[in-house]
């Protein structure tokens, strides 16, 4: 939460933190300043003390009313086009004015700490300048791991509209027509037209821009074999096909409060082998089983063993100890959801850290098999004292 920042800052022993960066595709920045802009600002705060932030002349008023941040300054109050016009550079006038920024805020003899994914050439700027600058891992990430009220209500508001796009990309496969070689057709403009991954991906895009959501990267629509890669997403000419797995991985974001929630469910249509129906009651059992045993307390360690000893019980290959395989269990168990759709914590192998009151994770085995394709589920849980909340309303079935 935004309230252990300072707490944390303390714990790693720093003083200081500068973000220069948009909010639009940073998450730290957003976080901390609660300012939507496509333009770089300057975040600046001391440990115990009231952050600031600095933005163009054009965002001023517009950060005033809508940033969390309550002492909004603009360029121009720091003499912004004298230094940037100093440089015959304009670009590395501009980071020129950032350490002015610092230099006058922060004091030249305080250590400045930046994100890791600060750009080297303000950095390098920073320091001409004679700023002491060190990198800051895990201060921000950390706190975004724990959940205020308003950010689960928009993560299951996201939610709620994964499910609806996903019952309407999940009724268009259900009513498809089954020709030639088990390919799918559905009727478009009174035409039977082969049912593609990019159709079907198509009636997503359209639910969640609609319902103000953005797919940032490719929902994933893959069929048989091609599902058996997690992250294959399926070509737009992808035909689907009959008594194949066809998975769908549904994770946008929210267009305004930039939140995200993450769903994977796994269908038929027609009948599925007896292979996939083991696959798809092995990892529903699997699924269930580590959202009984989430709570604050366990680590994400313990609840990648509980996934390996079911699915090992169950006859099914994993990756425990870094065994290489080519068919069975080769991911963690899930991930962080928030403003980025893989934050921490995670729930995996190495992740040894517990986990904590009000994380938001998914849920998500899943079985591989390349000759046959892929089955996973997913859920998204709030993680409490005593165990979890399931904020995925979804019904889960494999045959439609």
């Amino acid at each position: 939460m935004r309230k252990d920042v300072d707490r944390i800052l303390t714990e790693k022993g720093l003083s200081s933190m500068l973000l220069y960066s948009n909010s639009v595709k940073d998450a730290n920045m957003y976080y901390m300043s609660g300012f939507l802009a496509p333009d770089p600002f300057i975040f600046v705060k001391r440990v115990d003390e009231q952050p600031l932030i600095v933005v163009n002349q054009m965002e001023l008023s517009r950060a005033k009313k809508e940033s969390a941040v309550k002492d909004v300054r603009s360029y121009f109050d720091y003499d912004y086009l004298r230094i940037v016009k100093s440089d015959k550079d304009p670009k590395l006038g501009v980071m020129k004015f950032v350490a002015a920024v610092a230099k006058k805020e922060q004091g030249k003899n305080t250590a400045l700490y930046t994100p890791h994914n600060t750009p080297a050439v303000l950095v390098d700027t920073l320091r001409h300048e004679g700023l002491k600058v060190k990198p800051m891992f895990d201060v921000i990430e950390k706190a975004r791991e724990t959940k205020e009220t308003e950010e689960i209500e928009a993560i299951k508001s996201v939610q709620r509209i994964v499910e609806e796009a996903a019952t309407t990309a999940i009724d268009l496969i259900a009513d498809a027509d089954i020709g030639a070689e088990g390919k799918l057709f559905h009727r478009e403009d009174g035409r039977k037209t082969l049912l593609t991954s990019g159709k079907v991906r198509s009636m997503f895009d359209h639910t969640f821009i609609d319902k103000g959501c953005i797919a940032e990267e490719e929902t994933i629509v893959a069929c048989g074999p091609g599902g058996a890669d997690p992250h294959y997403s399926g070509r737009a000419d992808d035909v689907l096909k009959a008594n194949q797995p066809i998975v769908l991985d549904i994770f946008p974001r929210s267009i305004r409060k930039r939140y995200v929630s993450d769903m994977t469910r796994t269908v038929v249509r027609g009948k599925a082998s007896k292979d996939v129906k083991r696959m798809f009651e092995t990892v529903r059992k699997t699924k269930d089983a580590a959202a009984d045993a989430i709570k604050a307390g366990v680590s994400g360690t313990a609840m990648q063993t509980l996934c390996y000893d079911m699915l090992e019980k169950a006859g099914y290959q994993t990756i425990r100890g870094g065994k290489r395989i080519n068919k069975g269990y080769i991911h963690g168990l899930g991930h962080g959801i928030g403003l980025e759709v893989h934050e921490g914590p995670r729930m995996a192998e190495l992740s040894d850290n517990p986990l904590e009151e009000h994380n938001v994770v998914s849920v998500e085995p899943g079985l591989y098999d390349p000759e046959i394709g892929g089955v996973r589920l997913e859920d998204v849980v709030e993680v409490t004292k005593r165990g979890c909340v399931d904020l995925t309303k979804m019904p889960i079935f494999l045959e439609v």
